[in-house]
């Protein structure tokens, strides 16, 4: 860390006019708390270092600060706080890690083996040392995983775990239920030590670490592999609510903040700043409740699919460049997606026209269509004739709490209606739109859920507990095992076009975009950084961060 040292203490140097000079300075409104005497004087922190005083010292440049909440835990398998999340990728490490493409990456992994897609066989790093002193073991591997797949946001990604067995002091084999070629993407899951589970900080192997369990700083592991060349030897962090971020980033208090644009939250910052995206497995659709006299007739969900204009909700709804406009189930993100399965079909509108027709609507008096339902006597017109007509209304329901997902359901409804199909949004608040969801009061709803890397798309398409609207079917099986088991690029693109158009055809939801997520930080503070879904400070080490930038 010597490179560290003098580079702090050049810094110094030229701060010290500076700080003399805001001494001077009075803000009335704004009291500085005192600044502390270690922090100006040191020019590097090691782990022994006291904790900072609790009051929150005025921002100097060569602060690289984090947003941090104390109150929550840092555990990163159960932890639902998405600081603590963002976090987590300085303080743990996985098996393997997803590229800002969503490739996965060996981390913590020597080598690893599958013959069937079934049994996987890992060795594991012997030179990975933990926060408690100890060296990374299979035990530990082992035991986080277990805990994964019990508990937390990870566990709806292991119910195809079959067993974990550890077969020697680095050796871990893990067998799986149903064939997956692309099981590793699913291993990007922090380790911890083993039997700290129950820890708010548990240990992990990560190039920072807490320095004590109150600590609101992160110091740098000496013991880590790559200690060397880390950007930094200390980062701060800061406890702040979400209508302060803009102002913190604008003033410099905050050094990079992490953004779901296409969220319930909009962050609107002033300060010029560089932008990084990276895709998710995140994807936003419309669910249909198979219950609706209409919506159990396929035709009438893939017109519906059809007509969705996604191109303008990507373009003008969602922050520019932060989702993928997606036609078929799977994103354009997707290593082997090709675009030619979305376009070798009938224009959008055209479409839906034929399928409409298909599946016998005719317009009515009232301008929409109205629905011949065979069996349904529902009266008899003025020729004696028994009819079998309903007039119906779709209900379409979103989270109010997101204006993004309320802008493009009435969008979608708007050109629905325009096209004769009378749907009606309905905008709930988010607990009542789980109930509305759990008791199928609903024709349409506004739905968004997060794959596993691997682009399963079981949970929408088999029986569970996503299937609010019972268009799940076990029929899909077939084409997803194929998916799943595909190896070479060939069998990939052949399962994953049999796949999509599958999905296509009975129309058991209608996806519409993929999210991307951001990180923004002020302009040329940093170098080289490249953010993923599964780790924020992917590849620190890679980084350079110019502290002077970021007053």
């Amino acid at each position: 860390m010597l490179n560290i040292y003098l580079r702090r203490c050049a810094i110094l140097l030229i701060l010290i006019p500076a700080i003399l000079l805001q001494a001077c300075i009075f803000f009335p409104s704004t009291p500085a708390a005192p600044i502390a005497e270690a922090e100006t004087n040191v020019p590097a922190y090691d782990e022994d270092t006291p904790e900072l005083p609790p009051a929150v010292a005025p921002q100097i440049p060569g602060r690289f600060t984090l947003r941090f909440d104390p109150n929550s835990s840092v555990n990163p398998l159960t932890t639902l706080n998405r600081d603590s999340i963002v976090l987590s990728s300085l303080l743990y490490e996985s098996l393997f890690v997803l590229d800002s493409a969503l490739m996965p990456h060996p981390q913590l992994v020597e080598s690893w083996y599958s013959e069937d897609n079934m049994l996987f066989e890992f060795v594991i790093r012997s030179d990975i040392a933990m926060h408690d002193d100890t060296t990374l073991t299979a035990q530990d591997v082992a035991y986080s995983i277990r805990q994964a797949a019990r508990t937390g946001r990870f566990a709806s990604r292991f119910e195809n775990i079959r067993s974990i067995d550890v077969t020697g002091d680095l050796t871990v084999s893990i067998e799986i239920r149903s064939p997956n070629s692309r099981f590793i993407n699913l291993l990007d899951v922090p380790i911890i030590k083993s039997g700290s589970s129950g820890s708010r900080l548990p240990p992990g192997s990560g190039p920072f670490r807490f320095p004590h369990d109150e600590a609101m700083h992160l110091v740098a592991f000496s013991m880590h592999r790559d200690f060397a060349d880390l950007p930094l030897d200390l980062i701060h962090l800061r406890e702040c609510a979400d209508t302060e971020l803009t102002e913190l980033f604008d003033t410099g208090e905050l050094s990079l903040i992490w953004d779901d644009p296409a969220g319930a939250f909009d962050i609107r910052l002033n300060r010029l700043r560089e932008t990084r995206y990276f895709e998710t497995t995140s994807l936003q659709f419309i669910g249909f409740n198979a219950n609706h006299v209409a919506l159990r007739n396929p035709d009438i969900r893939r017109a519906i699919s059809a007509s969705i204009d996604r191109d303008y909700i990507v373009e003008n709804i969602k922050p520019p460049g932060m989702t993928l406009a997606s036609p078929l189930a799977l994103s354009p993100a997707f290593p082997f997606y090709d675009p030619v399965w979305a376009y070798q079909h009938l224009p959008p509108l055209e479409q839906m026209a034929r399928l409409l027709q298909r599946a016998g609507l005719d317009i009515s008096q009232n301008g929409y269509v109205d629905n011949p339902f065979p069996g349904i006597i529902t009266g008899v017109n003025e020729f004696g004739e028994v009819t079998s007509t309903i007039e119906f209304t779709i209900d379409f329901i979103v989270n109010i709490e997101n204006t993004h997902k309320v802008a493009a359901a009435h969008q979608i409804a708007e050109r629905l209606r325009r096209n004769g199909l009378n749907v009606i949004v309905r905008e709930l608040p988010w607990e009542r739109f789980l109930t509305a969801l759990r008791t199928e009061n609903f024709g349409m709803f506004y739905g968004e859920t997060q794959l596993g890397a691997d682009f399963d798309l079981s949970p929408l398409l088999l029986p569970g507990p996503l299937n609010f609207g019972r268009t799940a079917s076990n029929n899909y099986a077939p084409f997803l095992t194929d998916f799943l088991l595909a190896r070479t690029e060939h069998e990939i693109r052949w399962a994953s076009e049999r796949l999509v158009d599958e999905i296509r055809l009975n129309a058991p939801f209608a996806p519409i975009l993929y999210k991307r997520h951001a990180i923004y930080t002020p302009i040329g503070a940093i170098v080289r950084a490249e953010p993923s879904q599964s780790a924020v400070f992917r590849n620190i080490s890679d980084w350079t961060i110019n502290l002077m930038m970021l007053d």
